[in-house]
């Protein structure tokens, strides 16, 4: 049995014959964008979602940030080792994430927020809403705008999509700290530690409701899944892809994921295999597609695209797919200009970051 085990392709096979990138993460980026889109639809569209969280429906959407996180996890990871140093992982990082968010704040608070809002303009711009709102982009999250969106189903926030700015920051702050301390570099002690924090947080889960919560999973699990995405790129040597693996693992997940809020952190490492071994898989997306990298962009605007149209447009509600027929495209033009006017000027600054322009011009 140990002998098939170790005659499946493990993950850095599969890297390795692609160099060095799983050939399905941009079509489950993509992929999971959009179904976010999707399933925020029938909400801000105004349908009862008492029951959204129930059943095996309930379990999808629970399913697609945890996804998102152990997706990214993974492949941080990979960056992390390359540049091997905390300045130049955190610069990375910054310029991933920073310009593109920036300008959509900027855009919500500046440009759409005075066309939308039901008060004066001397009163939007002077209240504290206004200038809190750009907090947003240093992590200190706050959904409102003055006089928006305060009739529709989902009243007052302008990007609920935005809670996970939080959780992501942490990880990074995280992982650059365990860097500093040479956590990071040994996946034995990283991993051991792992494990060691997944039992502790199950306890206190228990013991005092810790990371609880209702609807998603509380942005503290949602950390967990981003670094044990961090071990399986340390592992990957070891790791072996197999479709009974995946079918035993999702089945396990679907188990955990079904039983108590406070069993969330043992999913982690049976989920994000699932989702490495999707992203594993030759999911590739055409070329005129992978040339636009439109996932974060989807994710950034898709919310505030919505509530705008709720907001202008009686038809859109009530009905969540009309909605999403006709925010995706909108959705999807605006994180095209994104990529292609933000997103991608500022990953040309990789080679500065990483010192790749200073070592050619050494050599």
């Amino acid at each position: 049995m140990i002998d098939k085990y170790r005659s499946l392709p493990s993950i850095a096979d599969v890297l390795d014959a692609n160099r060095g990138e799983g050939p399905g993460f941009n079509f489950m980026r993509l992929a999971l964008a959009i179904l976010i889109l999707g399933a925020h639809s029938a909400w801000i569209a105004g349908k009862d979602i008492t029951q959204d969280w129930v059943g095996l429906h309930g379990l999808f959407l629970l399913s697609l940030v945890p996804a998102f996180f152990a997706l990214s996890g993974f492949l941080v990871t990979g960056s992390a080792l390359r540049t091997n140093a905390v300045r130049p992982f955190i610069a990375l990082r910054l310029i991933r994430i920073v310009p593109a968010l920036f300008v959509e704040v900027v855009l919500s608070a500046i440009i759409f927020g005075p066309l939308l809002t039901t008060y004066a303009l001397s009163d939007y711009f002077t209240d504290v809403r206004f200038f809190e709102y750009f907090g947003n982009i240093v992590g200190r999250i706050r959904f409102e705008l003055p006089g928006l969106f305060e009739a529709n189903p989902v009243p007052h926030i302008v990007n609920v999509n935005l809670w996970t700015l939080k959780p992501e920051f942490y990880c990074y702050i995280l992982m650059a700290a365990m860097l500093a301390l040479n956590v990071f570099r040994s996946r034995e002690l990283f991993t051991g530690f792992l494990a060691l924090m997944i039992v502790v947080a199950t306890i206190a889960s228990y013991a005092f409701g810790f990371g609880i919560s209702e609807g998603n999973y509380h942005w503290t699990i949602i950390v967990f899944f981003f670094f044990v995405g961090c071990a399986a790129f340390q592992w990957r040597e070891y790791i072996r892809l197999h479709w009974a693996l995946f079918a035993a693992s999702a089945a396990i997940s679907v188990a955990i994921m079904s039983m108590d809020r406070q069993l969330a952190f043992l999913v982690t490492p049976f989920f994000t295999y699932c989702v490495v071994y999707i992203g594993m898989l030759p999911l590739r997306l055409p070329k005129a597609i992978t040339r636009f990298d439109v996932s974060y962009g989807i994710y950034l605007y898709g919310f505030p695209i919505q509530q705008t149209l709720v907001s202008q447009f009686e038809w859109t509600h009530h009905n969540g797919l009309v909605l999403f027929s006709v925010a995706a495209p909108l959705t999807i033009l605006f994180a095209s200009l994104s990529w292609v006017f933000v997103e991608k000027p500022f990953l040309k600054l990789k080679p500065y970051v990483t010192g790749t322009i200073r070592q050619k011009a050494a050599a």
